[in-house]
């Protein structure tokens, strides 16, 4: 991990912390990445979630959001 991703590394564990009762789920597949403030049990959830070609861009959008 580089340096902004450990920073946005930190920020989703605070954010999941202080507004999601600490759920946070990260999701790598061959081509993207999937970030959420839940955890998802269907597979249309999984759809909902913030999603990048990176960590960096997945983890910038669940932010963003």
């Amino acid at each position: 991990m580089n340096e902004q991703e450990i920073d946005l590394w930190k920020r989703l564990q605070q954010v999941a912390d202080e507004k999601h009762d600490g759920h946070l789920t990260i999701m790598k597949f061959t081509t993207n990445w999937r970030i959420a403030f839940f955890t998802p049990v269907e597979r249309e959830q999984v759809e909902e979630m913030a999603v990048g070609g990176s960590f960096a861009e997945a983890a910038l959008k669940a932010l963003s959001d």
